[in-house]
């Protein structure tokens, strides 16, 4: 018992004498960046076309947001009461407003890509509407 009782003495000295009792807290020297800011262009002005959409795009919009939460009814409701809706100022107005700009701006893409073309030549492949058939 007395060698585990000395064992136990040098372990507790040991882990007591790693510790360092002296600490400072002295702020420590640093060089931080300086950074510049640089302005970045301003997007958001916008032509009078984008501010106010056609009424085939707010039509299209609200219609098809309509179909896809109520169907064939609603989408007609969402696209008579778009159309009413944007000439209105306030919250209807505005929303109305940007689904006609979000609708007009894919239509833009769509047309764009050629997206219809592509579209119909794909569907035309399928039923063998392409200048060479498969029997031949």
């Amino acid at each position: 018992t007395n060698q585990l009782a000395t064992r136990s003495n040098q372990l507790q000295t040991n882990t007591n004498m790693t510790a360092d009792k002296d600490f400072t807290f002295e702020p420590v020297p640093s060089n931080p960046p300086i950074v510049e800011a640089v302005p970045t262009p301003d997007f958001t002005t916008s032509s009078n076309e984008d501010e106010n959409p056609s009424d085939t795009a707010i039509l299209v919009g609200c219609g098809l947001a309509g179909w896809v939460v109520g169907g064939p009814f609603l989408a007609l409701l969402t696209a008579l009461g778009g159309n009413w809706a944007k000439k209105k100022q306030g919250p209807f107005g505005e929303s109305t407003r940007a689904v006609g700009r979000i609708t007009a701006a894919a239509g833009k893409k769509a047309k764009d890509e050629k997206l219809l073309h592509k579209m119909k030549t794909s569907v035309a492949s399928l039923f063998g509407g392409g200048k060479k058939s498969r029997c031949e």
